[in-house]
């Protein structure tokens, strides 16, 4: 059985990092931020402040126990200094924090970071990050010793990367990496590097699989069978290369295989994959719920948490339909949608500039994707969304912009409102609201929906 209603529970109760936190971690981002914009070491060379790894993901899950930290990766984007060797990157951020009484006593220096320690809450690690000769780099201050070096680096295209298999997924597939990451802390039977996990369910989402079979990403337990299954079945018997997918050749099974117990992850890997499965394709009641608790312990509880699901939900999420909301597939458009399409469609959001009443400011502004951001994006910020698409000529665009949070329900603007596209294959839109928000895009041939594409736009209160 699936009991997909207790599984978003066990998410949102146990597994994910509860959104006080998360505010606490934003909020200390954004002061790091404010200082070392305006610090002149950095003043100059500031171009931006980037979330990365798991924060950025979105994969960062609740510590199993209450004393332990958390930790978020952020990257000081900023241009090369040509009087500077490769370890003054670093030197110079340390030496900027421990000359401020805010963060001295919480500065740490790091091979290739500073972390900032809030004990006993979280800890974020401040890399230096720059782009050189076209290439992405952060810095290493101990190797060699006496200049340090380079090394080639993208977080911001692997963040864009997860989010390629978010969006084939139905955006289930982080809610599993978060699912497998509990499993490994609570129960403690494998270890494995965080990267390398997400990497390797990661390499296991096809879009053949949304073609041929797209059933197996319908909800978070089919989505976790199906992947630790593919998963399982795909590993072989000695250490394989794991390549990140952001194309720098780095091979994370080299990086971390000291502290790898492979043999392991791979018994404890298929003997979760057949434990899953039985659990999922049992049809007794009683018997479903003993194996899926025997696997993630009871703090799952299927069958006694649905009623807690509908009164908890977070105020006016954009998951959640209203009165006045429009669909493709309802009056007055009424478009079929045809669920197993060969055709592909993508957005693309970019934020373009800083808005400015009725302008938008551009120059000295960093524009990015905001894939390669974890889709987060501050408010009044102008942005640019775009579509490709695979679908012959002729065919029809439309646009849905649906915001979510308390913010825009207060202000009466939820929209959910659906716009033919003006010719040019693209929407501009302006952050007003904090909250998680959504714009989707609908392609129409011969009266159905023959591809679709939504990307998700979080907006931060600063």
């Amino acid at each position: 059985m699936k009991f997909v209603a207790d599984f978003n529970v066990f998410l949102r109760d146990e597994v994910n990092l509860n959104q006080a936190r998360l505010d606490r971690l934003q909020g200390s981002v954004d002061a790091i931020e404010t200082f070392l914009a305006g610090h002149s070491a950095f003043a100059d060379s500031f171009l931006d402040l980037i979330p990365a790894g798991s924060w950025a993901q979105r994969a960062i899950t609740r510590p199993v126990t209450e004393n332990h930290e958390f930790d978020a990766d952020v990257l000081l984007s900023m241009t090369e200094q040509e009087d500077w060797q490769p370890k003054d990157y670093i030197e110079y951020l340390w030496t900027a924090f421990r000359g401020s009484s805010t963060y001295r006593d919480l500065a740490h220096r790091k091979t290739r970071c500073v972390r900032i320690d809030y004990a006993g809450d979280f800890h974020i690690d401040v890399v230096p990050y720059l782009e050189r000769c076209g290439a992405h780099y952060i810095t290493n201050r101990c190797e060699p010793e006496d200049t340090g070096r380079f090394e080639l680096s993208n977080p911001e295209a692997f963040t864009a990367w997860v989010d390629v298999r978010q969006r084939l997924t139905g955006r289930n597939f982080i809610k599993v990496v978060r699912l497998l990451k509990y499993l490994r802390d609570f129960k403690g039977t494998f270890s494995c590097k965080s990267i390398i996990l997400l990497t390797l369910l990661g390499n296991q989402v096809t879009e053949a699989d949304t073609v041929l079979t797209p059933e197996c990403y319908a909800d978070v337990p089919t989505t976790l069978v199906s992947l630790i299954g593919k998963l399982a079945d795909w590993l072989p018997e000695a250490m394989p290369d794991v390549y990140d997918p952001s194309g720098t050749g780095d091979n994370f099974s080299a990086r971390y295989a000291d502290s790898w117990n492979y043999t392991n992850f791979r018994t404890r890997i298929i003997d979760h994959a057949a434990q899953m499965k039985a659990a999922y394709e049992e049809t007794e009641r009683d018997s479903a719920i003993a194996r899926w608790q025997a696997i993630f312990g009871t703090a799952l509880k299927p069958g006694t948490t649905q009623k807690a699901l509908r009164t908890a939900i977070p105020l006016y999420p954009a998951s959640v339909s209203y009165e006045g909301e429009r669909f493709i597939d309802q009056p007055p458009f009424s478009f079929p949608v045809q669920r197993k399409s060969i055709y592909r469609a993508y957005v693309t959001g970019r934020v373009t500039g800083m808005a400015m009443g009725s302008a938008t400011q551009r120059n000295g502004f960093r524009q990015f994707e905001l894939a390669k951001h974890g889709n987060m994006v501050p408010k009044r910020r102008n942005l640019l969304f775009t579509v490709s698409t695979d679908v012959p000529a002729p065919y029809m665009v439309y646009w849905k912009v649906r915001n979510g949070g308390v913010e825009a329900a207060q202000q009466h603007a939820l929209r959910g409102e659906i716009t033919p596209d003006a010719g040019v294959h693209a929407k501009e839109e302006t952050t007003l609201y904090a909250g998680i928000h959504y714009v989707e895009c609908y392609v129409v041939k011969d009266g159905e929906v023959v591809a679709s594409d939504r990307e998700q736009v979080i907006v931060t209160p600063t």
